[in-house]
């Protein structure tokens, strides 16, 4: 993270200042330091991972806000790794944080992470979590396995769509749901962790193919106005512009990156439009689905950084 930094960029600034008044934990801290990466703002960036540093727990957890999560201090990892090229005690602190990972977290006896301590259950959500974030380490044998496991236990082959949550310990679905915000977590995750670099060209061609087939599964469920509803196969629930967000991070990524054909980067940008066009004059993205308990419209942390970072992704291609 060496180098000046830079401003934020004028299409971005407005969500910005929405985005650094809103109550964040780990996850939502962690989404918005890849934001201020990928918006080329890295004094802002490094702002965002010493916070993480300062409040790292005991079991090593970046980050850490007294919650039960056990693999959303990863997202944080990426930055602090950054910040740790010139400090010694951020470096110390992304070891304590890729040990977690690799050794101390919670996890099933054959090894697939449990997102929250004291519960069995595998999470969609985790494949963004924790993906990038061991890539971004070096460990790339051990990110695969993660991405395969929750994969195994979460993705339904008839839909190519990832259910939500399933418990381990009863061995059913916690919440079978093809959650939309739930697909664009793993979609995004996969195409961060492809952009940060993977040497091994069985594991990349393989995640690429994965990616590819979750945003063509995805965009079958669009709705005419190129959003996405909360659950995707099923239109009682209620419009959600994050996932759509998420979905065209990872798209106009994979277009920039190589790995999608150019004509998804039309897609992209239509469902970021969409979304986009509910954001008001105080920067903040509406009609998404909302923090603190996602179970509704409202606004997010996580749908501010998406908006950034699909504007960044976006940019790349020009």
């Amino acid at each position: 993270m060496s180098g000046s930094p830079s401003r934020i960029a004028q299409d971005t600034a407005p969500l910005w200042r929405a985005l650094l008044a809103m109550q964040r934990f780990g996850w939502e801290q962690g989404v918005a330091s890849h934001a201020a990466l990928d918006d080329g703002d890295t004094e802002l960036a490094r702002l965002l991972a010493r916070d993480a540093v300062v409040r790292q727990d005991a079991d090593g957890q970046l980050g850490g806000m007294d919650d039960a999560a056990a693999v959303n201090s990863g997202s944080l990892l990426e930055a602090v790794l950054a910040l740790g090229e010139d400090d010694a005690a951020a470096a110390e602190a992304a070891q304590r944080q890729r040990w977690w990972l690799l050794r101390f977290s919670p996890r099933d006896d054959w090894g697939v992470l449990h997102h929250l301590e004291g519960s069995a259950e595998v999470w969609a959500d985790a494949v963004y979590m924790v993906v990038p974030a061991l890539v971004a380490a070096g460990d790339l044998a051990p990110a695969d396995m993660q991405h395969r496991m929750h994969r195994e236990q979460l993705w339904d082959e008839a839909s190519g769509l990832y259910r939500h949550r399933f418990d381990m310990a009863t061995r059913t679905f916690a919440r079978d749901a093809f959650w939309a915000s739930g697909n664009g977590w793993v979609a995004a995750g996969l195409a961060r962790a492809l952009h940060l670099g993977v040497e091994a060209e069985s594991v990349r061609t393989r995640w690429e193919h994965d990616a590819r087939a979750l945003i063509d599964a995805c965009a079958r469920h669009v709705r005419t106005d190129g959003r996405f509803h909360d659950v995707l196969d099923d239109p009682s629930t209620f419009v959600d512009g994050c996932a759509g967000l998420m979905l065209a991070y990872a798209a106009f990524t994979g277009v920039a990156d190589g790995w999608l054909p150019a004509s998804y980067a039309d897609d992209a940008a239509r469902w970021a439009d969409a979304a986009l066009a509910h954001v008001g004059d105080d920067g903040i993205v509406r009609e998404v689905c909302g923090a603190p308990g996602f179970d509704r419209q409202g606004s997010s942390a996580e749908a501010q950084a998406f908006a950034i970072m699909a504007i960044a992704a976006r940019r790349r291609l020009s």
